[in-house]
């Protein structure tokens, strides 16, 4: 049976992809623990872009996660991509101000279904999930 994101795109995930998935999906209701383990990294990590991307900005994330990271930016405008819908879902649940979507940043269908145009285009810690940042980052442009 398909999972939530394969059923959203028409192309099925990576066997790679699909296990990120899995154990991101796993992580998630543990996920707040380990960022405050790790607050210190975190915090360095947001103030530097806070720094470099003003308050207000139309911000889309890829790789958002719970969403941490976009919402510590404050912007006009919030869309945040994840792969794992659990990690979608704590996100919303926390920055209901937002929007989030689960799907596979690389898929066609995922991205025609993020309307707008932004000011920032946010990827941290997501080009190793990727399967061709090239072309992921082509179909971003439009």
């Amino acid at each position: 049976m398909a999972s939530f994101i394969e059923q959203a795109q028409s192309k099925p995930l990576s066997d790679r992809k699909r296990v990120i998935a899995e154990l991101a999906d796993r992580l998630a209701p543990s996920r707040e623990k380990w960022r405050r383990k790790a607050a210190f990294f975190h915090q360095e990590d947001e103030r530097y872009l806070r720094f470099l991307i003003p308050k207000g900005l139309s911000i889309l994330e890829v790789g958002c996660g719970r969403g941490d990271t976009l919402a510590s930016l404050e912007p006009g405008l919030g869309v945040g991509i994840d792969i794992s819908p659990r990690m979608i879902s704590e996100a919303q649940r926390k920055y209901p101000h937002l929007t989030f979507h689960a799907g596979d940043a690389e898929s066609e269908d995922v991205l025609r279904g993020i309307d707008g145009t932004f000011d920032v285009i946010l990827i941290v810690d997501t080009m190793g999930v990727l399967d061709d940042c090239q072309a992921m980052l082509e179909k971003l442009h439009r």
